[in-house]
């Protein structure tokens, strides 16, 4: 596989502060990485080392085997910031056609506008815009370029239910198409979308690396919940009555329900949850301290 991305032991200091401690991870082509952890772990540095903003203070790092920052690495590079400014007298259309006319194999401004639901606000001059229409514009720009890698950092923020469904769609797409992803979010549910790998780090240092899947098959844990008004023994020993129901949680649900069953326990409103992607990686965490 081509790899996109490459980082090596990277550390990075701030005088006396030590943000990165010996960051390493690679992202190949057609893989979607989301980078996860507490607000000051380190990612924004992190992503700032890998798009040549920042230096590092030691280790190595490349961008498409180039240095990170150089016109021959960033031409093959989208990014979407978290935070985004745009001047309140130019056009989404204006911005596009300056955006593309910089690349060698642009998407044409029309596939960007209707992908991105620009077309009812192109050709209005962005001041008064809401914080989900100068997302959709953020976005596309991103990919005005046709990269074969996009920054994302807190994508979605400011664009509602239906606009965060939507951008996961064509992200989706992207990756099958062979692009390359790097995430930070605090949507659990678009993380999962998205992502197949997960790297969390904390006070600059990897505290988590693995796969989606491999985490979640891991775990393999299910909760269980059920109401009933009068319950058995079988209930009170193997279940915790919690906001008027009784839930547990097992790696074998099937063999529990058969015996919940078993033991004549009536109850209603049965149901099987599987572990979110949050609690999973929670669990997870601490298999591995």
């Amino acid at each position: 596989m081509q790899t996109i991305v490459s980082l090596n032991n990277i550390s990075k200091a701030f005088g006396k502060s030590q943000v990165l401690k010996d960051l390493s991870f690679e992202v190949q082509k057609g893989q979607s990485i989301a980078l996860l952890g507490p607000n000051g772990a380190g990612k924004s540095t992190a992503l700032s080392i890998i798009l040549g903003l920042r230096q590092a203070s030691s280790g190595t790092v490349s961008l498409f085997s180039e240095t990170p920052g150089s016109a021959k690495a960033m031409k093959h590079v989208g990014v979407t910031a978290q935070n985004i400014d745009f001047s309140p007298l130019i056009t989404p259309s204006e911005l596009l056609n300056f955006a593309i006319s910089h690349y060698d194999k642009p998407h044409k401004k029309n596939y960007l506008i209707e992908t991105f639901g620009l077309r009812d606000i192109a050709n209005r001059r962005m001041q008064g815009f809401s914080g989900g229409e100068r997302r959709r514009v953020a976005i596309a720009l991103c990919f005005a370029g046709n990269p074969a890698l996009v920054v994302l950092d807190e994508p979605t923020s400011g664009l509602d239910a239906k606009g965060q469904s939507e951008f996961q769609t064509i992200i989706k797409d992207y990756i099958k198409s062979g692009g390359s992803v790097i995430l930070t979010s605090h949507y659990w549910q678009e993380i999962e979308s998205i992502s197949d790998h997960i790297i969390m780090i904390d006070k600059g240092k990897t505290i988590l690396s693995g796969g989606i899947r491999e985490i979640k098959t891991t775990v393999n844990v299910n909760k269980i919940s059920f109401s009933c008004t009068n319950p058995n023994q079988f209930t009170k020993k193997y279940f915790l009555y919690n906001k008027g129901e009784y839930t547990t949680t097992t790696s074998d649900s099937d063999s529990l329900i058969i015996q919940l069953i078993s033991s004549g326990q009536k109850f209603t409103n049965l149901k099987i949850t599987p572990r979110t992607l949050e609690e999973a990686i929670n669990i997870y965490r601490k298999k591995q301290e």
